[in-house]
This record gives C-alpha cells, structure tokens and sequence, in this order.
C-alpha cells in the first residue's frame, strides 16, 4: 500500500480524464451565464465601468468561449487546442479581476492552472481525443 501512496506513478491513470470531465462540467456552467439576460446585463454593466472596449461583444466572446469549450473538454475532443482560448479567458479575467495577480485570481486562476494541466497532460483515455487520434495511430503500428 504505501509503495502505490509513495511512488511518483499515478495512482490511478484515468484519474485526468474526471478531472478534465469535472472542469467541462464547471466551466460549462459558467458559460450558460449566457442565457440569463439579468446576469448578462450585470456583467456588461460591470465592464463598462472598468473601461473595457465593446463590453457586450467581449463577455460574449468569454461566455461563447466557456460555454463550448466546456463542451469540448467534456467529451475530450481538439482538448490540447481548446484550451489556448479558455486560459486567455482565464487570464483576461485574472487580468481585470485582480490586477494582474494571478495568485490573487481565485477560480479563474484555479481553471487557468487546470486548462495548463491538460496542456501538459493531454485528455486521458476516456476521450474522443484517444479515439479518434491516439487509437487510430496505436492500431496503425501493430
């Protein structure tokens, strides 16, 4: 027991998958903030006050951003390139949130850290991504 605890091996390797699956979910759920006027109107407001461009048209690029992303993470599908878009939202966020201070950022520097994580680490098996491309290539050599 303790070698599996000490070891720097996973403990359990799918273990990226529900975390990548977990994070959709939530960042989802961020997204859908899209459809609720009230919300969508508090943030525009909020926006214009600190001096953002197009406020309207840039929370719809961050929530469109979000709300497919998600949808993309969920499935596991392009994840390495769908993550580019949602950390620039994260560090957007981050940016005009917290000056700056990506320690100070809360849940968008939490997400940030995450969507760097499946940079680095990939999908997992439980993913379109294995699927279609990794599976494709393993049956290839065999």
């Amino acid at each position: 027991m303790n070698s599996k605890i000490l070891t720097s091996n996973p403990v359990w390797e799918n273990g990226i998958s529900l975390i990548r699956i977990c994070a959709g979910i939530m960042i989802m759920m961020f997204g859908k903030e899209i459809f609720d006027e009230a919300t969508m109107n508090d943030y525009t407001k909020f926006l214009t006050d600190i001096g953002i461009s197009s406020p309207r048209f840039m929370l719809m690029l961050a929530k469109l951003t979000e709300l497919i992303g998600g949808a993309f993470l969920i499935v596991g599908l392009f994840t390495r390139i769908i993550v580019f878009p949602l950390m620039m939202t994260m560090l957007t966020i981050v940016w005009y949130m917290s000056d700056g201070n990506l320690f100070n950022g809360g849940t968008a520097s939490t997400f940030f850290l995450l969507f760097l994580l499946f940079l680095f680490l990939g999908s997992g098996k439980f993913s379109l991504d294995y699927v279609f491309f990794d599976k494709a290539k393993i049956n290839t050599n065999k």
